[in-house]
């Protein structure tokens, strides 16, 4: 009986030492690339880019201009989906370690949609879709 105790005191010690090595190595693969996901408020198409509102963290909100030119697939930097479903509109940032890499815009295909806006072109300065990065708040 104490023999048959020992060996299977001895056999939990090995396999525990055995999870507790594996869960080392698995801390190890953590990856480098993250997103995060804010509701898009409002998109304001303009003939440069789209100008987005969308909330953050606390109740606050930030705004995006998004480059036309970001959504070509060789450029790859956004991509825009638009939803008939149920879905609320959303932004989600991919980071790659902590810098920006890509933004995905996911919004109603019906334009009629409350988040879609209109703004007059002259309303934001062309400056402003000339970037090669975004800087999301949260």
């Amino acid at each position: 009986m104490k023999k048959t105790m020992l060996l299977i005191i001895a056999l939990m010690l090995m396999f525990g030492s055995f999870a507790t090595l594996s869960a080392d190595t698995a801390d190890k693969k953590e990856s480098d690339i993250y997103y995060i996901n804010a509701k898009i408020l409002k998109i304001f198409p303009h003939k440069l880019g789209y100008y987005v509102i969308y909330r953050r963290g606390g109740l606050k909100t930030a705004q995006a201009f998004i480059p036309h030119e970001w959504f070509d697939r060789r450029d790859s930097r956004a991509v825009l989906n638009l939803t008939d479903g149920n879905i609320d509109p959303y932004l989600t940032f991919v980071m790659r370690n902590g810098e920006f890499d890509h933004v995905r815009v996911a919004a109603k295909k019906n334009l009629r949609h409350n988040t879609w806006g209109t703004i007059a072109e002259n309303a934001i300065p062309a400056d402003r879709f000339q970037i090669e990065t975004l800087a999301p708040e949260f």
